[in-house]
């Protein structure tokens, strides 16, 4: 038998550092390496130095871009162009023109989450209707006011309807809504008899635009609470105190409640002040609106 004797085959095994072998990186490679890593470690420390500064900056606009004072400048040029200059002042409506109101207002709105505070200065407007009654509108700043109507009525004032408009700025994007009611019930705002204690019953309808959350139905009374006497300006004012309490339901549901003093003189609106909480349908959840005001106003003689 002829014996063949077999080599042993050549190692396969890897070197202890699993890398397998070839010939040395050279040093130009290796620092070619470091460059680009710190170039990378450099994009990334400038990339985040943008992010952590865009939030701030979004951060700050989203806390500080609230509503402003609206100019008593601009509340008057727009009654200039809306105003009947040849309607009088009686009773139960006051001069019209452009009053000086002070206060302070709150507002807060739980989604998305955001607040913001109006005043010191608040223009209050009295314009003249052809059909013989009245609007006071009060602009709380540039990006919120309320308006209401007032008519006489066989001795009563009564309030066939009311508005009013918000306007969100949430940085990216501002919402802005009007809403607007006509009551089937007037309310009675003065009585030509003064109970202390009545209330007076009032059914209302309303309206968002442009969001639409379909009918909101406004149902309340107004109470005659009693008189009470305000200076303004150094005049005694005398004035009639009533409270509203109203209850909102259907496309928004919530409630408020309202103080507002009444000038015996001429029915202007003299002093006030509200609590309101409403929620309102929206496409990523409800959102609630709590906010209260307080106003008076500083001067008895608009600027007309």
């Amino acid at each position: 038998m002829t014996r063949i004797d077999v080599a042993p085959p050549a190692s396969t095994s890897l070197p202890a550092d699993g890398l397998g072998s070839g010939p040395p990186e050279s040093p130009h490679k290796r620092a070619s390496f470091r460059h680009r890593h710190r170039k990378l470690l450099i994009v990334l420390a400038c990339l985040l130095v943008i992010l952590v500064s865009g939030i701030g900056i979004f951060l700050y606009m989203w806390n500080n871009n609230g509503p402003q004072q609206l100019s008593s400048n601009t509340a008057y040029q727009r009654f200039k162009s809306a105003h009947d200059p040849s309607a009088q002042a009686g009773t139960l409506r006051p001069h019209q023109g452009v009053y000086s109101y002070v206060g302070r207002a709150n507002e807060h709105i739980s989604l998305p989450p955001k607040s913001e505070t109006e005043g010191p200065g608040m223009p209050g407007t009295v314009t003249y209707n052809a059909d013989g009654c009245w609007v006071w509108r009060l602009d709380l700043s540039d990006s919120h006011w309320q308006s209401s109507t007032y008519c006489p009525s066989s001795g009563d004032l009564v309030s066939p309807g009311r508005a009013g408009w918000y306007r969100w700025d949430f940085v990216v994007m501002t919402i802005s809504d009007t809403a607007t009611f006509q009551c089937s019930t007037p309310e009675v705002v003065l009585p030509e008899i003064f109970r202390q204690g009545e209330r007076f019953a009032f059914s209302c309808t309303g309206t968002n635009d442009p969001i639409n959350t379909g009918a909101v139905v406004m149902t309340g009374y107004n109470q005659y609470v009693g008189t009470q006497t305000f200076t303004i300006g150094g005049q005694k004012v005398e004035t009639l105190h009533f409270r509203e309490v109203t209850t909102f339901s259907g496309g928004q549901t919530g409630t408020n409640t309202s103080d507002l003093w009444y000038s015996t003189a001429n029915a202007l609106p003299v002093h006030g002040t509200w609590n309101t909480k409403v929620s309102s349908p929206t496409v990523v959840g409800t959102s609630t609106l709590t906010a209260k005001a307080s106003f008076t106003v500083s001067s008895l003689t608009p600027r007309s």
